[in-house]
């Protein structure tokens, strides 16, 4: 019964908590009068694909986003189901039952130390898709979320489960929405503004270079999910958020959510805007990923000591075997 307890009750309080931290927490972008963050442009693009428009004819005032493929909308969809002023927190609410659903099916207690990182929270604040595609790494039912946010489905695609399942499914996705509106590849990459994008990729940030030494773990799949974070271009602090699965162990943990923290608290960057701080790069490349680069060479060379010695026990029966050739 207490597993039970812990598989779906505990899930569903942080899913029920987080619903509410979302519906009084500030969010960028509004849309009719609602604070809906990151979700808006999409839901703004659905709209406009119902009126019979283009879903990437949309613009905020004073600069032009980069847009998502029509696949992310698609996804979206069913929150036009419910009044505006709902879509944020049960977006949140959704995504964080998802994330503490996967660690208590698939992941370790203390997984749910997620829930305290700068990432995490900055997913609630600016309403993001990474903790729903985190819990994709866990529980692989929901691989096929890959496709919503093209440089996080790189991470999954490297880190993730799949099986022939998961990716019919994926492929399912994406022919619903060509068979919706075929053209969308050929706007999304026209149209889409992708070059305003304002991220960062890792590796191309000083010290970040550093990173590429993850190749060395490559074999693992913590040290793939790495590379991929090390390598797509992303922004501080919400797309950071499935890094902190290269922990092995509750202290691993405790130092990627310690020492995560400073660079939010050092620099106090302004979220809200939207700017990309090259000084602040540089402390979470510094203070996350080469922590979490430090983690999985530390645990891939555990491994490799943990399979010699059980591979020179001695073994008299092998040892006879021997000594008769």
């Amino acid at each position: 019964m207490l597993r039970g307890v812990y598989r779906f009750l505990v899930p569903l309080l942080i899913g029920v908590l987080a619903a509410l931290a979302a519906a009084v927490m500030p969010h960028p972008v509004r849309l009719g009068g609602v604070e809906v963050g990151d979700i808006g442009l999409p839901l703004a693009g659905i709209a406009q694909f119902e009126g019979g428009g283009s879903p990437y004819d949309i613009r905020l005032r004073g600069h032009t986003p980069a847009l998502y493929p029509f696949t992310t909308m698609l996804a979206l969809w069913p929150l036009k189901l419910v009044p505006l002023r709902f879509a944020v927190p049960l977006f949140v609410g959704l995504s964080s039952f998802a994330l503490a659903f996967a660690v208590a099916r698939n992941g370790k207690p203390w997984q749910l130390l997620l829930f305290l990182t700068p990432s995490y929270w900055s997913a609630v604040q600016s309403v993001q898709w990474s903790p729903l595609l985190t819990a994709a790494i866990l529980l692989p039912p929901l691989l096929p979320l890959a496709v919503v946010k093209p440089q996080l489905g790189v991470v999954l695609a490297a880190s993730g489960q799949w099986s022939r399942k998961t990716l019919l499914a994926t492929l399912a996705l994406v022919a619903a929405s060509l068979l919706v509106w075929p053209a969308w590849p050929m706007e999304w990459l026209r149209h889409g503004n992708l070059r305003t994008f304002n991220g960062f990729s890792p590796v191309a940030v000083l010290p970040g270079i550093v990173l590429l030494f993850g190749a060395l773990a490559w074999r693992t799949r913590e040290g793939r999910l790495l590379l991929a974070m090390s390598a797509v271009v992303q922004r501080y602090f919400y797309d950071q958020l499935p890094l902190y699965l290269v922990a092995k162990t509750w202290r691993q943990m405790l130092l990627l959510l310690a020492s995560s923290w400073v660079p939010v608290l050092l620099f106090r960057p302004d979220t809200m805007s939207g700017v990309q701080q090259v000084e602040v790069w540089r402390g979470v490349i510094v203070l996350l990923y080469l922590p979490a680069l430090g983690i999985v060479l530390f645990n891939r060379r555990a491994d490799q000591i943990d399979s010699r010695n059980s591979t020179s026990l001695p073994n008299p029966s092998g040892q006879r075997e021997a000594m008769t050739r």
